[in-house]
């Protein structure tokens, strides 16, 4: 009785300390996510990176008309590398739509893409050092303001390793945070179902000596 009684009493704790576990994660989580999350009237409107920040490389803001194309070029400076590549609709509006189409100076085709969306990125692998040309077209019935970005080879990315760059400082931690959070949710609600079970345990136990 006393060896039972000893696994009951550590049974009836594993519940709880489970449960103050998944409560010290959530309360970190809230913590770092508090300590990068700038007050309000230390807000500026840069705590969120744009999608500029994001890419090595940007291109000037460019105007096209309905129907008409704008070709931007970018030369790789390195083979076999991903070239990351986007589009970013500056002055957005619903009914916008472009079309993109990739080529180099001997007329390769590299893909075309039709996209509705404010912002649109893609990849590809460059097989050698070549000037890759971006024909966009405006498919809408407005004007379009745009920027081009792009970024070769990612991985290594200024913009992403960077350890003052927005995404590192502030993505990155927030989402750390998030990760946290919601771990620390999944164990509380372990601490509680295990603290019920072992409950419900101990009182079949001790109708039993009764």
């Amino acid at each position: 009785m006393t060896k039972d009684w000893g696994i009951s009493v550590k049974m009836k704790k594993r519940g709880p300390i489970t449960l103050i576990a998944g409560t010290v994660m959530i309360i970190l989580a809230a913590s770092i996510a508090y300590s990068i999350i700038p007050q309000e009237q230390d807000t500026n409107g840069d705590f969120f990176p744009s999608p500029e920040s994001l890419f090595d490389n940007v291109s000037d803001k460019v105007t096209i008309e309905a129907g008409n194309v704008y070709t931007f070029s970018h030369t790789v400076n390195t083979a076999k590398v991903p070239l990351m590549w986007g589009i970013h609709i500056v002055n957005y509006n619903p009914n916008d739509n472009v079309g993109i189409s990739i080529s180099n100076i001997f007329g390769d085709k590299f893909g075309s893409f039709v996209e509705g969306d404010p912002i649109f990125i893609k990849s590809f692998d460059v097989s050698k050092v070549d000037t890759y040309n971006f024909n966009v077209e405006n498919k809408g019935k407005e004007p379009i303001t745009v920027v081009m970005l792009f970024t070769e080879n990612p991985e290594k990315s200024k913009a992403l390793t960077d350890p003052n760059s927005p995404f590192v400082k502030n993505i990155l931690p927030l989402a750390e945070a998030g990760f946290l959070l919601i771990l620390g949710i999944i164990v509380v609600i372990a601490g509680i179902i295990l603290s019920v079970m072992d409950w419900r345990r101990g009182k079949n136990q001790s109708s039993r000596y009764i």
